[in-house]
């Protein structure tokens, strides 16, 4: 890899854009060049510059980011650094850039840009930032740490490798060689065995609490099991046929429930079916209503039409007269208005004349007024501008005497504060010194800290371990009391057995029971057989009761049918007759015409009896019609409500019948049941006569199953205690085997904590040594700036102090820098003002002449106006009359139609008076017609008159309720029925079934109490498979953990052959051998380059110390020399050779053609000094370009080719040399 260019921008000191061309002949001639200047000048800036294009940070910045750029000028907005460089592969062009917001120096810092490209075609090759370094190693073949330690060797690196003592090198060998690794795999081994080893104690000390059962131990498990099993089914068999009685008895109690309930309901039907009768006669009478709607609606819209017309035609009639008088009006309001538009327009034709010539003049007199302003501001702003460049020279003076004393404030101040400008370049290493020792002090407290809580641990861990020993030794104790207490259960048990199993005992409780359970059975069917006896005598008397009710009604009923339909016979011969009547007096004018002794002209009959006055009165007719309908009407409800009775009371003999038929098969069957029932006791009828005799069987057999059921109650007690007793032993084994656990885990966490405080005291004593070396460094740092002292605790105090006081040198310097600026602007701003001012002052007089001359003119011309037309606006007249003349043609035409539209009206009226006279003496003989009509329609649907089918008619709405309503009811009654039946129906076959006679509570009871024995046998059950299950698992796991403890064991003993060979606590065994390794190769490229400076000397490492150096000097017959005893010339000789060598060995197969030394030449003399410069010229003819950075004199003198960094004021610095060049400033 070489470098061909360096271009940056605003890097520290160098402020602006520079260029380096390093294909410049004179570094090409040469091969070697120096990088010159003071302390503080920006030297190393330039490197600095390099590192950050290539990999976005440098040596004494890990990071330059948005979060913070100290390698950005002061007082810039924006830094670049770019590298152009060439590799076997090609060209390639890295740039880095980063600016602040709007590129204000005082702008935040913007995110940075960094990417790589082909120097030749362009080409974009990475820009993502996280890439480009990764882009960069892979094309030159180094990461960071390896560019710096091939290509740029800093100062003084290898001097303090070279003093250090053998246990100190390590570390530094490990920074510069990379090796850290190989301590942390040592470490990482020696943890690895040791996490391995504990594993493997941990896993031998699990299988000492694991208990397996016996085989004779699980036999004997499997026997209760299948034998509870087999106790567990024949429970739930009882508890099935239990739950099956109960469920039956809820039915049967359900149906008995439901047949009530529907009673009570057929009962509320028949009440609300009463109460329907007033409704259901008015909803027939809106039925017969309905028939006559289509004749009524016709009758009553020609009724509304005849009114309406006859309303209308006397409106007509009294508005023409009105209309006509309002024509008159309109046509001499039409003459009027034509008449004032003709003066208008002739009074608008010679205002028109007028107002051009006055428009002529206005125009003059608004151009010359414009004018007349235009000049006026003119004046105005020359005036302000003048008064106001004289206060601003005013203020410029003092403002420039001002800056004048700040300036030589500001020059006093960085007089005597001098040596605070080297904190601009140093305070960025003291900050890194200063957090890497705060850094480890933080570490040393957090050591401190863990070492405190490691002691505790340690001390808690034995306090415990006491009290585990002390609880294993209880628990053992324990375990054998409990053993004790459930032999002497189990001894117990066998004594109340008697030498039987418990089955037995169960068979005999479950015989008795079962003759017992039949005995009760046979006790309920007598019962069941008496009460169907009584219930059968009830239901036949019940039977014969009803039907005397039936036949009772039948005769009521066709009487009254009888009787209604008289009624309704004498009605209609009433109405006939009243008919006759109405017509009688409808012909009272034609009887008035009629003589006796003469034909009548209807008739031809001579004798005219009604016209004497013998017609019959209707009145009398009416009242007798009204009588007999009201009688007509209460026999009706009267026949219905006994209609509804006899309904009832079939409707109950129905059932009666069907319950009396239904107790006859009843009683049947249960005679059927009591004879098998006592065939399957082995009882005779002729020995059993009477219920009395059966209680008397059952009560036997209870007394045998309170016997037996004691006694199977105190073994299942015993079988209970002993199972409790077991369990009790079970965990006491059980606790004392974790007690027994715990003990091993205890001692073995003693004896890890106890290693661990011994670590954790060993690295903090260690890291209290590197603290105070750290100290000495720092303190050597900030010496200079008069601080004698670096106490941990006021680290921050005196970081800060010493940034204040770089910012307070770098705000003087930039403040000075600014003021001079200032002072020589404002200078020049001054001369310009006072220019200015007298110019403004000549044009202000010009201006002031002017203006006087056109107001005068102006005067004259407002006075010429004013005679000939005064204030009035020529455009207001013309619009004012123009605007009345639009009125008076809008009045005009409005006046014409008005009077158009009052004659068209005049027409309509009249024609519309016609119209209606004609149509209503039309319709009156077609409504005198429909009325007759609709009055006989009335008659025959017994309606007194309009009014009363009026009242009988209801909205639609209103019928369709009382319709539904009326559906309602027949459908509830027929439901009613037809739920009574089946309900009736379903009870019976219930009680057919006859799945028990016992009472609720009592199966209950028997439920509850079979439940808690299944409960018993299921837990007992679930005990054994658990015991089972465990110690089958438990075996499982021991196997498992046999074959886990042999993996464990080879892989300990592959662990142990690693740790035997590179393992150790503190990572010396493998660290050490690596850095062997690598202290060999650096020693055999060192030498090759020590070979070319001097043939004296020849580096050896020491067999006995791994990281030791000695020296054999051939000048001294080959006498072996420590490295401690060389001097200062010697030291930088074989400092350089070991840099060079390190340079190869990092850049590994990557060849390195540009070789920057940061290294300082101050302490050799003009013979050492001449040697080393030829050994670094001897590498340009292995293709190198070399460069030195020094402030040394003598440097100079002997390296023509230099870039000199020349230091300017305020803390700028410009370079000078071969390939330099400012871009920009």
């Amino acid at each position: 890899m070489r470098i061909q260019e360096v271009r940056f921008q605003n890097l520290n000191s160098l402020v602006g854009e520079w260029k380096i061309d390093f294909t410049d002949p004179a570094y090409l001639a040469d091969g070697i060049f120096a990088i010159t200047g003071p302390t503080g000048a920006g030297k190393t800036t330039i490197l600095d510059g390099i590192c950050l294009a290539l990999y976005g940070r440098t040596p004494r910045l890990e990071r330059v980011n948005k979060s913070g750029n100290e390698i950005m000028s002061r007082h810039t907005g924006s830094c670049y650094a770019e590298i152009t460089f060439t590799t076997r592969d090609g060209s390639y062009r890295c740039h880095w850039s980063q600016q602040r917001a709007h590129k204000k120096h005082d702008g935040e810092l913007q995110v940075h840009k960094h990417e790589i490209s082909d120097a030749i075609s362009g080409q974009v090759l990475e820009n993502k930032i996280r890439d480009v370094a990764l882009k960069v190693e892979e094309i030159t073949g180094m990461n960071f740490n390896r560019f710096t330690r091939s290509m740029l060797l800093a100062q003084g690196g290898f001097a303090a490798f070279l003093q250090a003592p053998p246990d100190e090198r390590a570390p530094i060998l490990e920074q510069i060689t990379g090796t850290e690794i190989y301590s942390e795999i040592s470490i990482q081994v020696h943890e690895r065995q040791r996490e391995e080893k504990n594993r493997l104690e941990i896993l031998q000390a699990e299988i000492a609490g694991m208990k397996v059962l016996s085989a004779e131990e699980e036999e004997e498990l499997r026997g209760s099991i299948a034998h509870k099993t087999a106790q567990e089914e024949k429970q739930r068999e009882e508890l099935d046929s239990l739950r099956k009685a109960l469920t039956w008895l809820e039915q049967v109690a359900r149906l008995e429930n439901e047949i009530g309930s529907l009673e009570e309901q057929w009962q509320q039907y028949l009440k609300q079916l009463e109460a329907f009768q007033e409704d259901r006669w008015r909803l027939q009478r809106a039925r017969q209503a309905v028939n006559l709607d289509a004749p009524y609606t016709q009758l009553r819209n020609l009724r509304e039409l005849q009114a309406g017309d006859v309303a209308e035609l006397e409106r007509v009639r009294e508005e023409l007269p009105r209309h006509r008088a309002a024509i008159t009006t309109a046509f001499e309001a039409l003459q009027k208005a034509r008449q004032e538009l003709n003066e208008l327009k002739i009074l608008r034709k010679t205002e028109g004349e007028t107002a051009k010539k006055v428009r002529e003049m206005d125009l003059l007199i608004k151009q010359q007024g414009e004018q007349i302003e235009g000049i006026q501001a003119l004046v105005d702003n020359g005036q302000t501008e003048c008064r106001a460049l004289q206060v601003e020279i005013d203020q410029g003076e003092q403002k420039l005497k001002e800056m004048l004393e700040t300036l030589d404030d500001i020059e006093k101040y960085l007089r005597e504060n001098g040596r605070d400008a080297t904190l601009v370049t140093n305070l960025t290493g003291i900050t890194r010194t200063f957090k890497q020792l705060q850094e480890q002090a933080g570490v040393l407290q957090k050591k401190d800290s863990a070492r405190q809580q490691a002691a505790i641990a340690l001390q808690s861990l034995l306090d415990a371990g006491r009290e585990i020993a002390a609880t294993y030794d209880t628990n053992k104790e324990m375990q054998e009391q409990q053993r004790e207490i459930w032999q002497a259960g189990e001894d117990k048990l066998k004594e109340v057995l008697q030498g039987h199993e418990i089955d037995w005992w169960q068979d005999e409780l479950d015989k008795y029971k079962e003759q017992e359970n039949k005995l009760q059975k046979l006790m309920q069917i007598w019962d069941r057989i008496i009460q169907a006896e009584q219930d059968l005598q009830g239901g036949r008397e019940k039977v014969q009761q009803l039907e005397g009710q039936q036949k009772q009604l039948n005769q009521e009923i066709g009487q009254r049918a009888v009787t209604v339909d008289h009624l309704a016979e004498k009605i209609e011969g009433l109405e006939t007759r009243m008919l006759l009547l109405k017509r009688i007096r409808d012909l009272e004018e034609e009887r008035a015409q009629l003589e006796d002794g003469k034909a009548c002209p209807l008739c031809g009959s001579t004798e005219h009896p009604y016209a004497r006055g013998n017609v019959p009165p209707i009145d009398d007719s009416q009242e007798e019609i009204k009588q007999v309908r009201k009688q007509h009407k209460e026999l009706s409800e009267d026949l219905e409500e006994r209609k509804i009775q006899k309904g009832q009371v079939d409707i109950e003999l129905e059932h009666v019948a069907a319950a009396v038929k239904q107790a006859e098969k009843q009683l049947d069957k249960e005679t059927e049941l009591r004879r098998k029932s006592m065939d399957e006791l082995g009882l005779d009828l002729s020995q059993v006569k009477t219920r009395g005799e059966v209680e008397m069987l059952a009560n036997q057999s209870r007394e045998s199953i309170t016997n037996y059921s004691q006694q199977l109650k105190a073994i299942t007690r015993l079988q209970k205690s002993s199972a409790t007793l077991a369990a009790r032993y079970e965990k006491s084994h059980t606790a004392f085997i974790q007690s027994d656990k715990a003990l091993q885990q205890s001692i073995l966490q003693q004896e890890h904590a106890r290693r661990e405080d011994e670590r954790l005291n060993q690295e903090y004593q260690n890291l209290k040594d590197e603290i105070k070396n750290l100290q000495e460094i720092a303190l050597h740092e900030v010496g200079e700036y008069g601080i004698a002292a670096l106490p941990l605790e006021k680290l921050p105090a005196i970081l800060k102090e010493l940034g204040q006081r770089k910012k307070l040198w770098e705000a003087q310097q930039d403040e000075k820098l600014q003021l001079e600026k200032d002072i020589s602007s404002a200078r020049s701003e001054q001369g310009k003002l006072e220019t200015r001012l007298q110019t403004r002052k000549n044009a202000l007089d010009s201006e002031q002449e002017k203006l006087g001359q056109q107001q005068e003119e102006y005067g004259q011309r407002q006075q010429e106006r004013l005679a000939f037309y005064g204030k009035r606006n020529p455009d207001e007249e013309e619009k004012r009359l123009d605007g009345k003349i639009n009125f008076g043609e809008k009045a005009v035409e409005k006046a014409g139609e008005e009077a158009e539209k009052l004659q068209r009206r005049e027409e309509v009226l009249v024609e519309r008076e016609k119209t209606l006279t004609s149509t209503i003496q039309n319709r009156t003989p077609q409504l005198q017609k429909i009325e007759e009509s609709f009055a006989r329609q009335l008659r025959q649907t017994d309606f007194e008159g309009e009014e009363d089918y009026l009242q009988a008619k209801l909205s639609s709405k209103e019928q369709q309720s009382l319709a539904e309503a009326e559906e309602e009811l027949k459908t509830e009654g027929t439901k009613l029925n037809a739920s009574l039946s089946n309900s009736r129906k379903n009870l019976q076959g219930e009680k057919d079934k006859k799945v028990t006679d016992e009472s609720y509570e009592a199966l209950e009871e028997k439920l509850q109490t079979g439940e808690q024995e299944l409960k018993i046998i299921q837990q007992e059950i679930g005990a054994d498979k658990r015991a089972l299950r465990e110690s089958q698992e438990t075996a499982r796991k021991l196997q498992a953990q046999m074959q886990e403890i042999e993996k464990q064991k080879q892989e300990l003993g592959r662990w142990q052959i690693l740790h035997n060979l590179i393992g150790s606590a503190d990572g010396k065994k493998y660290r050490n051998f690596a850095q062997g390794l690598s202290f060999d190769i650096m020693i055999k490229h060192a030498n090759r380059q020590l070979q070319k400076m001097s043939d004296r000397y020849v580096l050896r490492r020491n067999p006995d110390q791994v990281l030791e150096l000695n020296v054999i000097d051939y000048y001294q017959a080959g006498e072996i020399r420590s490295t401690a005893n060389l001097s200062g010339g010697e030291s930088f000789i074989v400092s350089l050779a070991l840099a060079l060598g390190l340079s190869a060995m990092a850049s590994r197969k990557v060849r390195v053609d540009s070789l920057f030394l940061d290294e300082g030449f101050g302490a050799l003399d003009d013979d050492v000094l001449d040697t080393a410069l030829n050994t670094l010229a001897e590498l340009q003819q292995e293709g190198k370009l070399i460069g030195l950075i020094s402030h040394v004199p003598a440097l100079k003198e002997r390296i023509s080719t230099q870039i000199q960094v020349l230091p300017q004021s305020g803390g700028r610095s410009l370079l000078q040399g071969p390939g330099c060049q400012q871009m920009t400033s």
